[in-house]
């Protein structure tokens, strides 16, 4: 996967061979020169629009990947929970930790996918602004707005299976603590469609603590790795403030049914 971040060193070596930028002896830019391109301005260029594509082309196979794996993993949860929240008739604690484990993996491979976006989306605010100081061509602002159009930055389905992952999580840890035993978890947990519904920023990590199982406790190391990875980056000034003064637009995607 590490070939699918942001070739840093690469843009930073188109970066330097562009000449610094220097005014006419009046100090003054003309319009027509501002605009002009240089050979190491268009390869530069190149290159950071191959690297949007490359991570076009992965984000779209990986969540095709996860929407297939996650029909899997529903099938297995139907296995011991209901549609209306009820212990399925096939119900057993066997069954009920396995699909337990293998939603605590897949949650883990959501929350990374997303913390990836997050990564080369801060990579690229950066890189931006060094080519800025650097040239008399201003890219970062118009060019991060179409990042934000990008299928790598569309993450509504992503964030989708993750909300659903962990509602389906709790369902079953919640049956795992109380033995199988619906009475006991009724007043806790409400039902498997009331919870896919809600929208969650993160894991509640009780949760996590009721259900100590050695394999979920291997599973979660990796998502908990990517949480404490994001919280570093949220005091970047890169995640708070990206786009400067230029507005955020939010393009809606027509939903698949």
């Amino acid at each position: 996967v590490s070939d699918q971040f942001l070739c840093y060193k690469t843009l930073k070596k188109c970066l330097k061979a562009i000449p610094e930028h220097k005014t006419n002896e009046d100090g003054i830019i003309r319009p027509g020169e501002k605009r002009k391109l240089t050979d190491e301005q268009r390869l530069f260029l190149k290159t950071l629009n191959a690297e949007l594509q490359k991570f076009n082309r992965f984000f779209i196979s990986a969540e095709e990947d996860f929407v297939m794996k996650e029909t899997k993993l529903e099938a297995a949860y139907r296995r011991v929970v209901n549609r209306d929240g009820t212990r399925a008739p096939r119900f057993t604690m066997e069954r009920c930790r396995a699909a337990c484990r293998a939603l605590a993996d897949f949650h883990g491979e959501l929350v990374l996918m997303e913390h990836w976006v997050s990564l080369n989306y801060t990579a690229l605010v950066k890189i931006l602004k060094k080519h800025d100081k650097r040239s008399n061509l201003s890219l970062r602002s118009p060019f991060l707005v179409s990042v934000l159009q990008q299928p790598f930055y569309s993450t509504e389905v992503l964030t989708e299976l993750i909300a659903k992952t962990e509602a389906r999580f709790r369902k079953l840890n919640a049956l795992i603590a109380s033995g199988g035993d619906e009475s006991d978890e009724a007043e806790t947990v409400t039902t498997d469609s009331a919870h896919e519904e809600e929208t969650t920023n993160g894991i509640d990590t009780e949760d996590f603590e009721d259900f100590s199982t050695a394999e979920v406790s291997l599973s979660l190391s990796r998502t908990k790795a990517a949480m404490e990875c994001w919280a570093g980056l949220k005091d970047s000034d890169s995640i708070k403030r990206p786009l400067g003064d230029v507005p955020v637009f939010q393009v809606k995607r027509p939903r698949v049914v």
